[in-house]
């Protein structure tokens, strides 16, 4: 009897735990400096860069797991990078308080990886610039105060102003550039405590319409295609909000979010699960309905996150301040039978037939509206096909899947739903084994 209660003891504590582990999803890294680390920016999933206070610039070539620092030939904070190939960047850093003129931006650039950089005043002082990006080796954009909105096409030797429709809001301060095409795309910027806004290109940057779209600031505008488009805005006081539009920005929609923290960046994991930082609130929130619902989740070690990336599906690196470092924790995605929540509300059925060949159905359950994803996935946790994506009302629903072109071998069938039927905020995520036998 003894004996049967140990076992019983141990099975109930693997089940506690295993629940708690599916929660994290985030984990720290190990970190060679205190300093805050405020921007990164990746290449694939090992390859990448973070900069932050008294000039730090730090490079890894392995996930994070070692770093190694860079010169980048200046003590002030660098506020932003970007890296276009392994070998070309640039990185901004602002000269305010130091004593000794010329007051503006360091514009700095690298051609061999960051193992030399080359730091420069920006030709106009007391400019701002806040974000720089490039399309290829010669054309870029760059934005910030005072002068909003540049482009270059030599490299970065020459950057031109360019045209802007005239409102009352087309010279307000711009905080980063998201385009779908070299032809299109958005600048999103604004001033707090008075306006969020938008400006559109559809000619490479040459021309921009400006949109006046929300009361705080823009700071991400993401494609879910050329249509569907959604920004990230707010400030200090009121926390997050959204805007969304589905024609292509003729016309957006507001959604104050009702969280607390200042929202700095958004970066998506997949088209539907998306993830923003809140700062000092310490916490993120996440979507897994491509941004239209938000969740909160309390950051690891409380972390003050500054940034977020994921450079494919299966990575995310984020950073914050006093040199802390979190990465994406990629046990959770895919290959594991793991309840996000588990809920009555719903319900995933095990396939049938299992063993199959070549087609079986999965059934499920929904006892309130929901937004529905099922996915299919290979043993290495490879995404083999989307089956589902969209909006259910609650009922009995069965798909089927159809392994024909696929080899013998255990697949994996996972059900992401959100319940939007506005009694709860609940999220339940299951993964079930099925096997393919030809």
């Amino acid at each position: 009897m003894k004996f049967g209660k140990t076992i019983l003891s141990v099975l109930i504590v693997l089940f506690i735990t295993s629940g708690l582990y599916s929660q994290q999803y985030w984990l720290s890294m190990n970190s060679p400096v205190k300093l805050d680390l405020k921007r990164c920016c990746f290449l694939d999933s090992i390859t990448g860069w973070v900069v932050g206070d008294s000039g730090l610039v730090m490079k890894t070539t392995n996930g994070g797991l070692n770093w190694t620092r860079q010169n980048a030939k200046t003590k002030n904070q660098i506020h932003e990078v970007f890296f276009l190939n392994k070998r070309l960047g640039w990185a901004l850093s602002w000269n305010i308080f130091n004593p000794a003129p010329p007051y503006g931006t360091l514009l700095l650039r690298t051609s061999d990886g960051g193992i030399n950089w080359d730091t420069s005043s920006f030709v106009t002082e007391n400019v701002y610039i806040r974000t720089v990006v490039f399309q290829d080796s010669l054309h870029g954009f760059m934005g910030g105060t005072f002068r909003n909105i540049m482009r270059t096409t030599d490299g970065g030797a020459n950057w031109l102003d360019v045209s802007i429709d005239s409102i009352v809001v087309s010279f307000f301060p711009v905080n980063s550039f998201n385009f779908y095409s070299n032809n299109f795309g958005y600048a999103s910027g604004g001033q707090i405590d008075f306006a969020g806004v938008v400006w559109r290109t559809t000619n490479r940057g040459i021309r921009w319409t400006p949109a006046l779209l929300a009361p705080e600031p823009m700071w991400n505008v993401c494609f879910l295609d050329s249509m569907r488009i959604i920004g990230l805005c707010g400030d200090f006081e009121y926390g997050p909000s959204i805007t969304t539009t589905s024609n292509s920005g003729m016309n957006w929609k507001y959604v104050y979010l009702g969280f607390f923290g200042f929202p700095s960046a958004m970066a998506y994991r997949t088209n539907y699960e998306v993830w923003a930082p809140l700062g000092f609130a310490r916490a993120f929130i996440y979507s897994i309905d491509s941004g239209y619902t938000w969740t909160e989740f309390t950051n690891p070690d409380t972390a003050e996150v500054n940034h977020v990336v994921f450079p494919d599906s299966r990575h995310g690196y984020a950073v914050c301040q006093y040199g802390q470092m979190l990465k994406y924790n990629t046990t959770l995605i895919g290959i594991n039978n793991q309840n996000t929540t588990v809920t009555s509300d719903y319900t995933l059925h095990q396939n049938y037939p299992n063993p199959f060949n070549p087609s079986t159905n999965i059934t499920y359950e929904l006892r309130s509206n929901s937004y529905v994803i099922m996915k299919i996935y290979d043993l290495t946790g490879k995404e083999i096909k989307t089956l589902f994506n969209g909006y259910q009302n609650s009922g009995k629903y069965n798909l089927r899947f159809a392994g024909d072109n696929l080899p013998s071998g255990i697949y994996f069938y996972e059900i992401t739903a959100r319940d939007l039927s506005g009694k709860s905020n609940n999220v339940f995520k299951e993964t079930k084994k099925m096997i393919l036998l030809k």
